[in-house]
């Protein structure tokens, strides 16, 4: 099974914000996939044999909250397929590949912010200057972000990801309970509170945008919405990818977030 990308990483958090007001535009019926998903056992490994590695495997997980996790994560599968699969579709359908990435390099460039507070609150100065460097190589010659022209730049190539969530782990906070978030998805308490910080470094967030002669709100929710979009197919895969060979759909996702997470903590 592939590992997740860093790049889609179960979503641009920031943007499934947004997914909200894409699921209250287009879902006619209200979904019932909120029901208590039975408590399924983790596959036995016990054998006469000596155990092979499972890709999956972690370390002993907080997860209190197991029972109310797990319905919610039935209720986002069933969102998902509601409403998500129907618009990434849709979207690839309708969008040429290179108009396709040029929206995931642009959006991934708009989220500069993100990627410098978190070097620079994780005291790693090196990577606050790479990142600065990509954004400034990718504004310029990538035509505002559409094209990813930093991968030409060595030094500026595959610069690790970085957030407040990092910059928090950096600090020595441990990532607490394990939790799955209505629409977000898994997640746990140190992201959670990241994640909520790192919405209001996105640009578009910036309500000094407000002031502007003309402004209007559905600038925000077009871009935004845009966003969730543009990102869903990536999604989608690297979530099927996890689920098609999965004993229990729920631990295959929550261990391999907490997989990623740990992986990019210690980059």
């Amino acid at each position: 099974m592939k590992p997740l990308s860093r790049r889609t990483a179960f979503w641009s958090r920031d943007a499934l914000v947004a997914f909200s007001f894409v699921t209250l535009l287009l879902a006619a019926a209200p979904a019932t996939f909120a029901a208590d998903a039975a408590k399924s056992p983790a596959p036995s490994t016990s054998s006469g044999q000596a155990d092979e590695p499972d890709e999956f495997a972690v370390k002993p997980v907080s997860d209190p909250l197991e029972p109310l996790n797990r319905a919610v994560f039935k209720f986002n599968d069933g969102l998902y397929s509601l409403v998500l699969r129907p618009v990434a579709h849709g979207y690839q359908r309708a969008t040429p590949p290179p108009v396709q990435r040029g929206l995931t390099n642009f959006f991934d460039n708009l989220r500069f912010p993100i990627r410098l507070v978190g070097d620079v609150l994780a005291g790693r100065p090196k990577r606050a200057v790479q990142e600065t460097g990509k954004f400034l190589v990718n504004t310029t010659a990538g035509f505002a972000g559409l094209v990813r022209a930093s991968d030409s730049v060595p030094a500026l190539k595959d610069v690790p990801p970085a957030g407040l969530g990092t910059a928090f782990a950096a600090w020595g906070i441990g990532p607490g309970p394990f939790l799955v978030l209505p629409v977000i998805g898994p997640n746990d308490v140190r992201d959670t509170v990241g994640f909520a910080g790192d919405v209001y470094l996105i640009p578009t967030n910036w309500t000094a945008f407000e002031r502007i002669d003309g402004y209007h709100w559905w600038w925000r929710t077009g871009i935004q919405t845009l966003d969730v979009v543009q990102s869903s197919p990536d999604f989608l895969k690297t979530y099927d990818d996890f689920l098609k060979s999965a004993l229990d759909p729920y631990l295959a996702v929550r261990n391999g977030y907490l997989q990623y997470r740990e992986s990019a903590v210690k980059k």
